[in-house]
């Protein structure tokens, strides 16, 4: 019971204790906010980008691709069988952007990709990042060019008050055309737009209704570009700048006619097959079963991936900055195991005479070092117990918490412009909560083992005799 009442005792009373007290606290919080935050955006990244891509993705070798798609599409679900849910056939490629603001021309390399706005719709969210110019407005997976959007143009405008009987009616009909071309196009949100400091909304290069260009590879022996003009009918917005800010969307059909990848047979070309699976459905034994019945179909023309693994550096990457951050905060813990390796020495020092008469009146060898291990043990749970509540406080608060301080520097800590969060992602992971505390109550308890083995030898009589 004594050992007990002296950790106690020791607690209350031994002031410099709370330096280790607070660093442990402050190093067990930090760690909870930081790896919850990371596995809040991680989520959020890995969500968005398994919303853009399908669960599998089946890719040619070539940007040309294949025309017996549909053969493909048959394998695809003979081997998958009942794990498949949807397909999509894609065309996607590089190419230029050709837009004009006032007088100037503007050219953007960006990654075209030709889909059919439905199936693709249906293998992803697809359908879920497709808005219109006005803050939440959605608009349906469609490339069609809305009458609304035609009005826009000066000859549209011009058309409304215009009688179809006027002798002027098929002209300006016919500029209508070239105004507004009857194929849409669906452009990246950050393509679209431009973002002026000082400001909460954006500014749109290319509104909807808007007139632009592409230049394409055409399928030939000698490769030369074509051109081809799209009326923009809405905006892709994941919230993943990699791809808001290269991917142009078109109508698969039209593309394949002008890039020549249409066969005498009518059969247009695709070089991806986006394919979505079941829910729970283990990705890479599908990918593997696809993999091996287009090779038999095709060798060594197909690739097959997952959505993780056609990720794999981006995840990777965000995982490594994770593990590489808790290393070097886990050394403010490490920071406080030192401190109470000090404090302790200090101690045994100090108290050797009682630690005599302890022993003297028949403590023993293993009571005087469970005083000092019951006491290290102690500083840390206490220390990791209130740094743990205080994380998952800040974590809980944590957007009220950025709000004042965006008020107090007059600007904003998290700009939700750039990410396109509402708000900070978090995500409290219990096991990360138990190891981060764990990892504290164990440095706490080993920084207190040596002094703890120094107090037990101690002799009793040399312990009364020092001085």
């Amino acid at each position: 019971m004594y050992k007990y009442l002296l950790c106690w005792r020791y607690l209350r009373t031994r002031y410099i204790a709370l330096a280790s007290i607070i660093s442990v606290m402050l190093g067990v919080a930090t760690m909870i906010v930081v790896n919850s935050v990371m596995a809040g955006f991680s989520d959020k990244m890995r969500e968005r980008l398994h919303g853009i891509l399908a669960d599998v993705v089946v890719e040619a070798h070539s940007i040309d691709g294949f025309y017996d798609w549909k053969e493909v599409m048959a394998r695809i679900k003979e081997a998958a069988g009942d794990e498949v849910v949807a397909m999509a056939p894609t065309m996607e490629t590089f190419g230029l952007l050709k837009f004009s603001i006032g007088d100037e021309t503007i050219t953007r390399q960006v990654q075209l990709i030709g889909v059919r706005p439905e199936d693709r719709a249906n293998t992803g969210d697809f359908g879920k990042f497709l808005f219109g110019e006005k803050p939440d407005e959605k608009i349906p997976a469609s490339f069609a060019v809305p009458d609304a959007l035609r009005a826009r143009t000066p000859a549209g405008d011009l058309l409304e008050d215009l009688p179809k009987d006027d002798p002027f009616y098929k002209e300006v009909h016919n500029q209508l055309k070239d105004q507004s071309p009857e194929f849409g196009m669906i452009v990246g949100y950050a393509i679209a737009t431009m973002h002026r400091a000082g400001t909460k909304s954006d500014d749109f290069l290319i509104p909807q209704g808007k007139k632009v260009g592409i230049v394409y590879p055409k399928a030939s022996k000698m490769p030369e570009p074509g051109y081809d003009n799209y009326t923009v009918v809405g905006y892709f917005k994941s919230g993943m700048s990699e791809y808001d800010s290269t991917h142009v969307y078109v109508p698969l059909e039209r593309f394949q006619k002008m890039r020549l990848l249409v066969d005498p047979q009518g059969r247009g070309a695709v070089n991806q097959i986006q394919v979505k699976l079941k829910k729970g459905a283990n990705l890479d034994d599908v990918a593997l079963k696809i993999q091996m019945a287009l090779e038999r179909l095709r060798p060594m023309h197909f690739r097959v991936l997952t959505w993780e693994q056609k990720q794999g550096p981006l995840l990777s990457a965000v995982t490594i900055e994770q593990n590489i951050l808790n290393m070097l905060l886990f050394f403010i813990i490490a920071v406080a195991g030192f401190g109470i390796l000090a404090i302790f020495s200090m101690i045994v020092v100090e108290k050797t005479r009682d630690i005599g008469v302890m022993k003297a009146l028949g403590a023993s060898t293993a009571g005087v070092r469970a005083i000092f291990l019951g006491y290290g043990l102690l500083l840390g749970a206490v220390g990791s117990g209130v740094g743990m509540a205080g994380g998952l406080l800040f974590v809980h608060n944590i957007n009220w918490i950025e709000d004042q301080l965006s008020w107090i520097l007059g600007h904003k800590v998290f700009d939700d412009t750039i990410y396109y969060f509402n708000e900070i992602p978090t995500l409290v992971e219990p096991m990360t909560v138990v190891g981060v505390v764990g990892g504290a109550l164990f440095i706490a308890a080993m920084a207190s083992v040596w002094p703890a083995q120094r107090a037990a030898k101690l002799h009793p009589v040399r312990a009364l005799r020092f001085e």
